[in-house]
C-alpha cells in the first residue's frame, strides 16, 4: 500500500467515524444545544423514519445529517432518525409531539405494504399539527405508490417532471425511461416487479415537490474536498465516457448509444470510451484529463457521474434534461451543461463548438463547478431545506 493509499484510507475512516458520532448521542446533544441557542425560535423535532434498506435512497438524508447542527441553530428544528420498527412502537401521542414525520421506503416495497405502513405511521398524525411527509429517494421521476400522495401533506423527491401533468400519463415499466426503452428498443417489462406505472390524479400530483438531489450525497461532498483543482494543461482527452453496462441490463440501449456515438468520432477527436471497469482512482484520473465527458441516463436521469464530471473540470454532455426540475440545477443548457439528443445522433454537432474553443469550454466548466461547490456548502442547503419545510407547513413563512 502506497503512502497516498494509506492517507486516503485514514481519511475515509475518519469521515465514517465522524458521521457515526453525529448520528449518535453526542451528535444529538450538540444539535439540541444549537436549537436551544436559536434566538426567538421554539425548538421542535423532525422525525425521519426509514427502512434503511437502500443506501442511495438513504443519502437523501445525508445533508440533513451533515448540517443538523446548523439546521437547529437557524430554524430551531432538531432532526431525529429512527427505523420503521421504532416508529411503530411509538404511541400516537409521541408521534404527534413532533413538528413533522418524514417516511422513506424502499422502491421494492409492494404497494399494499407501503399503504399499510403509511397508514400505521403517517395515518396517526394526518389532520393534526404534525405534518406528514414522504421522502422519495428513488433514482427516477416516478411515484410508485399513488395512494401515498393522499396520505401525506408533501411528497419530497430529488427531481420531478417539469410539467406536473406528466404524472398523469401511464408508463411501461417503472418510469419514463423504462417507457422510452420499451417504445424505442422493444424491451419488455411484463415480468418486471413494476410492469406499469403512472396515471396519477393531477390534484394528488400537486403534492410533489423537489427537495435536493444526489449532488449533496456524501460521495460527492467528499470528492469535492479530495480532488485538486482541475488543470487545463493536463486535459489530453477531448471526449470521454465510461458508462457501459451488460447487454442484459435494461439501461443498455441508452448507455451503449453513447459509447457507439463517441467511437464514431475517434480519429477526429481524442476519444476515450472503454467498456471495462477500473478502480475509482483511475476513473477520476481519466475524468480529470477530459475536456468534455458524456453521461447517459441510467436507472434515472441523474447519476453521480454528472457531478464527478463537473468537479473534475470537464464539461458535462448529457441527454436533454428539459423535461425535469431538480436542485441544485446543474442542467442549464449552454451555461452548466451541453444537452444532446437522447439517441446521441447530434453528439458531434453539439460538442464541436466547445472542442474548437477552449476558452468557451473552460468558462462552462468553471461555471458549473462553482455552482456545484456553492450548493455543497451549508448556506445553500439551509436555504433549500427551509424552503421545503415552509412548503410543508413545518416552518412558518
Amino acid at each position: 500500500m502506497t503512502g497516498t493509499e494509506r492517507t486516503d484510507r485514514l481519511k475515509h475512516t475518519a469521515r465514517k467515524v465522524g458521521r457515526r458520532l453525529r448520528a449518535g448521542p453526542l451528535g444529538d446533544a450538540a444539535t439540541k444545544a444549537r436549537a436551544r441557542m436559536a434566538r426567538g425560535v421554539e425548538a421542535r423535532t423532525l422525525l425521519l423514519v426509514s427502512d434503511r434498506s437502500v443506501y442511495t435512497s438513504e443519502q437523501q438524508f445525508a445533508p440533513i445529517r451533515r448540517f443538523s447542527g446548523r439546521i437547529a441553530g437557524r430554524y430551531g428544528l432538531i432532526a431525529k432518525f429512527c427505523t420503521l420498527d421504532e416508529a411503530r412502537a411509538m404511541s400516537t401521542e409521541a408521534l404527534r409531539s413532533h413538528a413533522a414525520i418524514g417516511l422513506k421506503l424502499d422502491f421494492r416495497t409492494p404497494s399494499e405494504a407501503a399503504g399499510a405502513i403509511a397508514g400505521e405511521i403517517l395515518g396517526r398524525v394526518r389532520g393534526t399539527a404534525t405534518r406528514a411527509l414522504v421522502f422519495d429517494g428513488d433514482d427516477d421521476l416516478s411515484v410508485l405508490w399513488p395512494d401515498m400522495l393522499g396520505r401525506c401533506d408533501l411528497y419530497i423527491k430529488k427531481h420531478a417532471y417539469a410539467d406536473v401533468s406528466d404524472y398523469t400519463q401511464a408508463r411501461v415499466g417503472k418510469s419514463n425511461l423504462t417507457d422510452y426503452v420499451a417504445t424505442e428498443f422493444g424491451t419488455s417489462f411484463a415480468d418486471n416487479i413494476i410492469p406499469r406505472s403512472g396515471g396519477i390524479d393531477a390534484a394528488e400530483a400537486a403534492r410533489i415537490v423537489v427537495g435536493w438531489n444526489i449532488a449533496l450525497d456524501d460521495k460527492i461532498h467528499d470528492l469535492s474536498r479530495d480532488l485538486p483543482p482541475p488543470d487545463a494543461a493536463t486535459k489530453d482527452i477531448d471526449l470521454s465516457c465510461r458508462a457501459s453496462v451488460a447487454p442484459d441490463v435494461w439501461t443498455y440501449p441508452m448507455r451503449n448509444a453513447a459509447v457507439e456515438a463517441l467511437r464514431t468520432l475517434d480519429g477526429r477527436w481524442r476519444v476515450h470510451a472503454p467498456v471495462d471497469r477500473v478502480p475509482q482512482a483511475e476513473y477520476y484520473r481519466e475524468m480529470m484529463r477530459s475536456r468534455m465527458s458524456v453521461s447517459p441516463y441510467g436507472f434515472g436521469e441523474l447519476c453521480w457521474r454528472d457531478f464527478e464530471c463537473i468537479l473534475c473540470g470537464a464539461v458535462l454532455v448529457k441527454p436533454d434534461m428539459s423535461h425535469l426540475r431538480t436542485a441544485p440545477d446543474l442542467f442549464v443548457p449552454g451555461e452548466t451543461y451541453v444537452p444532446v439528443a437522447w439517441d446521441f445522433s447530434n453528439l458531434e454537432a453539439v460538442c464541436e463548438p466547445y472542442l474548437k474553443d477552449e476558452a468557451r469550454r473552460a468558462r462552462m466548466a468553471d461555471r458549473a463547478r462553482a455552482i456545484l461547490l456553492e450548493a455543497l456548502g451549508p448556506d445553500w442547503f439551509l436555504d433549500r431545506f427551509g424552503e421545503v419545510m415552509r412548503r410543508a407547513g413545518v416552518l412558518s413563512t
